[in-house]
């Protein structure tokens, strides 16, 4: 019996210190703040255009995501590429969707906010035909000037 009391202080504390994290990433950001800037996204012919987008660490940005042809979907992976499993997602999606459907010629607005520097996939989420597969792009959150690593 003597043994359980530091079992259960140390239990307690870590389920404090996990739970004191959890709300973090939701404090850093004012979901009601509009955006820095919009990107217009648009997918025709199983493919998105731009396919290359960057954003600046910490800029809110919001996707304006259009299908010009068929029904098909979109995700964003919140995690960077190459990413394993104990890496924190690096993207903060405020409506947190997995997959976003879109109708044709449907525009769909998507708010991004880039934590962590790195490369992020989007892709088709919806069988929406034979190359379906192939839809993808990529979401570059570039470092802040200054810190290590960037480079123009």
């Amino acid at each position: 019996m003597k043994y359980k009391f530091p079992a259960v202080v140390a239990a307690v504390a870590v389920v404090v210190a996990f739970a004191a994290g959890l709300p973090a990433q939701r404090e850093r950001h004012d979901d009601n703040a509009p955006p820095a800037r919009t990107v217009t996204l648009t997918a025709k012919n199983f493919e998105f255009s731009p396919a290359v987008i960057h954003v600046k660490v910490g800029e809110k940005v919001r996707f304006y995501v259009t299908s010009v042809d068929v029904t098909l979907g979109i995700r964003i992976n919140p995690f960077p590429d190459g990413a394993t499993g104990g890496t924190p997602p690096g993207l903060y999606l405020l409506y947190g969707e997995d997959c976003w459907k879109l109708r044709k010629n449907e525009t769909l607005p998507i708010d991004v906010i880039g934590e962590t520097p790195g490369t992020y996939s989007y892709t088709c989420c919806k069988g929406c035909g034979k190359e379906h597969k192939g839809m993808r792009g990529q979401l570059i959150v570039d470092p802040e000037r200054g810190s290590s690593g960037w480079q123009r």
